[in-house]
């Protein structure tokens, strides 16, 4: 009667073998996710970057329309120190805006590098204005490299589900 007992109590426990099994696929898994994570965060990072320039040169395309002095040259600190100008906010001197202030708010200096590499400055006859800058057509190939990686970490859980029925 007590063989009876323990073959029933063991056998819904896990072996050592099972237990070391099942920490190694887990483990396995961690590595392969781990990369693929932090790619998807450069990628989200980068497309909010991406957002940020794109509204920084709105926001600069509205300014000159108002006849605003607002970018500043290369030589004295050129997109960065702009859009540290506009995080702090740009007044409207004269004409129906005057006193109205327009500012990005929002935007950590971290942040602001990473805008900065989407942006340039136009150097026009009157005045000078940021314009936004498509990335290059290498990012683009990084970019649909980490599509791929994207979607190899959604098939991930569907691996693990068929290494834990075998």
């Amino acid at each position: 009667m007590k063989r009876g007992a323990q073959k029933a109590r063991n056998s819904k426990a896990l072996t050592l073998v099972e237990a070391l099994i099942v920490i190694v696929v887990i483990g396995i898994i961690a590595a392969i996710a781990l990369p693929v994570v932090g790619n998807i965060r450069e990628a989200a990072t980068r497309a909010a970057a991406m957002q940020n320039a794109k509204n920084v040169a709105q926001l600069s395309e509205a300014l000159a329309a108002l006849g605003v002095a607002h970018v500043i040259p290369d030589s004295m600190g050129g997109v960065e120190a702009t859009a540290r100008l506009m995080r702090e906010g740009v007044v409207v001197p004269e004409g129906p805006m005057a006193g109205e202030k327009f500012l990005l708010s929002g935007m950590r200096d971290g942040e602001i590098e990473e805008v900065a590499k989407f942006l340039r400055i136009r150097y026009g006859e009157r005045d000078l204005q940021l314009i936004f800058q498509q990335p290059t057509e290498e990012s683009s190939i990084l970019k649909a490299a980490e599509d791929v990686m994207f979607a190899a970490l959604l098939r991930l859980p569907r691996v693990a589900t068929r290494l834990g029925s075998i």
